[in-house]
């Protein structure tokens, strides 16, 4: 997707993003920073930053932190949310995670949550995740994931793309460490969670039109009792309402020394 597209996608979705509850949800997040283990000597980057959220649990964890992100109303929400939080060592700028605008080994730390299934070249994101740290230093990545089965795969990446334009594509989790291990990182840890997500609040939270969110929702009923969807559980509650399972990971990662 082009990034003009991308960024108008995603300057319709701020508000609606920084309300989201299953972006705000307290336990993943939690987990994530236990993952990761900030520390206060450190400088640390958040990679396709969007409004700034995770800015509210690391920046008081380490010495700086900065974040990039490519649409201008998501760094001017996410300038706005440390200036409310009062996070005087947080940073935000415009810039795009395939092309960081820093020197190599700058950071001590780079994190990335619910963005790289939205980057068109995920290898080449991870790559210069890896090149702005320093040797020893280390990676986190929170994101979902897709099933290693290539035809599920596929039909899941169909319906994210329905729901929102800007989804490059979910990855298996084969494919994640294939490329963590291709930008010179040795994985350290992998922590995993599923997590249900209403179906109809989930579309009203991008931008689509009737038509791509009428064929979104008839492929999830589709997959009622099957793995179709990505291997992901699709089911209707008590009062018909429609459900998935989404599963996400989190993955940290050491850049060798020397």
């Amino acid at each position: 997707m082009p990034n003009e597209s991308i960024v108008d996608q995603f300057t319709a979705q701020v508000e609606r993003f920084v309300l989201s509850p299953h972006v705000n949800e307290t336990e993943p997040v939690a987990r994530f920073v236990a993952a990761v283990a900030p520390r206060e000597t450190e400088e640390a980057l958040d990679a396709a930053c969007g409004p700034g959220l995770l800015a509210k649990v690391f920046a008081p964890r380490v010495l700086t932190f900065t974040g990039v992100d490519l649409t201008p109303a998501m760094v001017e929400r996410a300038r706005r949310l440390a200036a409310e939080e009062g996070l005087a060592n947080a940073r935000f700028e415009m810039a795009d995670a395939l092309a960081l605008p820093f020197p190599e080994g700058r950071f001590d730390v780079a994190i990335s949550r619910l963005a790289i299934h939205h980057i068109s070249d995920a290898g080449a994101a991870l790559r210069e995740m890896a090149r702005v740290i320093r040797p020893g230093g280390r990676i986190g990545l929170f994101d979902m994931t897709t099933s290693e089965d290539v035809a599920e795969a596929a039909y899941h990446n169909e319906v994210e793309r329905l729901r929102d334009p800007s989804h490059a594509s979910a990855l298996p989790l084969s494919e994640l460490f294939r490329l963590i291990g291709r930008a010179g990182l040795d994985a350290e840890r992998l922590d995993t969670m599923d997590y249900d997500l209403d179906v109809e609040d989930w579309l009203s939270r991008a931008e689509q039109s009737h038509e791509q969110a009428r064929g979104a929702r008839e492929r999830i009923v589709a997959a009622l009792g099957t793995r179709l969807f990505g291997g992901k559980r699709v089911r209707r509650d008590a009062d018909g309402k429609l459900w998935f399972t989404v599963r996400w990971a989190i993955i940290t990662a050491r850049k060798p020394e020397g």
